[in-house]
């Protein structure tokens, strides 16, 4: 007599944790979704934040917060950008406004750079701009040399 190719009593099949523990599926499930969401939520607010980031009028906001003297006194050096911006950033070609708040910190103190812009034929000017420190009740306006020196007489 031959031996069959297959056992005459096979041994049952391995049942998967999860099929051992069938009350676990929802809320692994649902832990699971707000996994997803969670990281949906992080990416996306990555994007719009970086989108900020390397904008014109973000780089040229920067470049005078930290270029002014009065900031980095009472700041201190150097002077970083906190990673969350609120406020509204819109760009259609050459044309474009912006109104956010950007957090800044140094050694010294910490606070935030006001700014209300808008771009027209591709360049970008300031209606606002102004650095609010904490803990100070004025803030330090940084358009204050613009004004002086447009109204300052033309050397002849």
């Amino acid at each position: 007599m031959s031996t069959p190719p297959y056992p005459l009593h096979p041994e049952p099949l391995k049942r998967s944790w999860i099929e051992c523990h069938p009350l676990w599926k929802i809320p692994l499930g649902f832990a699971t979704l707000m996994l997803l969401i969670a990281g949906f939520a992080v990416g996306t607010g990555t994007i719009v934040v970086a989108t900020y980031r390397h904008s014109d009028v973000y780089k040229l906001a920067m470049a005078r917060a930290t270029g002014n003297p009065t900031v980095r006194e009472e700041i201190g050096e150097p002077i970083e950008a906190a990673w969350f911006i609120s406020g509204a950033l819109h760009i259609n070609g050459s044309s474009g406004n912006a109104d956010f708040s950007i957090p800044i910190s140094g050694p010294r103190s910490n606070g935030s750079i006001r700014v209300i812009a808008f771009k027209n034929a591709g360049v970008w000017r300031f209606t606002y701009l102004q650095v609010n420190v904490a803990g100070q009740r004025t803030c330090i306006d940084l358009l204050a040399d613009d004004v002086n020196q447009q109204n300052a007489p033309v050397p002849r």
